[in-house]
């Protein structure tokens, strides 16, 4: 199922077709397509995530099968009970977008940083297993690299909490401002008030403080790590012998 905005295609949802005749419910719950979220786990994403919700008016679906396809059009409207104004719908629509713009940032910059860590911690293991005395500078080096990283991470998302039961991080990070702009935007039927912006603006800053810090280590420490890297002397390959012939 696909749904339009106009031209603009705005969702695509999937599901096995069905193995027998009969009438089956799809729901499209009004949003849009949405982005990742930050995380420290490497994942490949099956099915897309949702996002902001779409803004009243006429959306076109268009259900595919198999080499067929029907379409319709269907309209969204307020809800009756409630008197919204355009210019909440629009502010109101326009900061989710914001948001989730910051959100897929974040989240593509602890991805890079975890796949850092992930080659510093395979680097490490491999210099271990073949002499960790003879590569011990490498791999204090490589422990040193790792820890940094960790610390920008947290500065996302948090320090790792291995806790069990309800625990809290003091610490706020920059999805927490985001989490908090996006809740007071999302709750607010006269739109952006004064304190929507302010949470907005604080969430923009400390991404934008957090991105400082990370595109300098990326710039400096990580290529400087690179480079003492490539100087160790390790064995790539099994050593080989040359054969006398009988």
């Amino acid at each position: 199922m696909t749904i339009y905005d106009g031209d603009r295609l705005i969702r695509s949802l999937k599901k096995k077709t069905p193995d027998s005749s009969g009438i089956y419910k799809w729901t499209w719950y009004m949003n849009e397509a949405g982005g990742d979220s930050p995380s420290r786990k490497i994942r490949k994403r099956k099915n897309e995530s949702s996002g902001s919700d779409v803004k009243p008016g006429i959306y076109k679906i268009v259900l595919s099968n198999n080499g067929l396809s029907t379409q319709t059009l269907i309209t969204v409207a307020s809800d009756p009970r409630l008197d919204v104004s355009q210019k909440a719908i629009d502010e109101g629509y326009q900061n989710a977008k914001t948001i989730q713009r910051m959100t897929q940032v974040a989240a593509d910059v602890v991805k890079q940083l975890v796949e850092s860590k992930n080659t510093v911690a395979n680097f490490s293991k491999s210099l271990k297993k073949q002499d960790k005395n003879e590569h011990k500078e490498a791999i204090t080096k490589s422990t040193k690299i790792s820890e940094t990283i960790e610390n920008l991470i947290a500065l996302y998302i948090g320090k790792e909490d291995k806790r069990q039961g309800i625990t809290r991080n003091p610490d706020v990070t920059v999805i927490n401002r985001i989490n908090a702009a996006r809740w007071y935007g999302s709750s607010r039927p006269d739109g952006m008030t004064q304190t929507e912006k302010t949470l907005l603006k604080h969430a923009q800053d400390q991404l934008n403080a957090a991105l400082d810090e990370t595109n300098a280590f990326f710039e400096k420490d990580w290529l400087a790590y690179k480079d003492a890297m490539t100087l160790v002397k390790t064995k790539r390959f099994k050593d080989t012998k040359i054969f006398i012939k009988n």
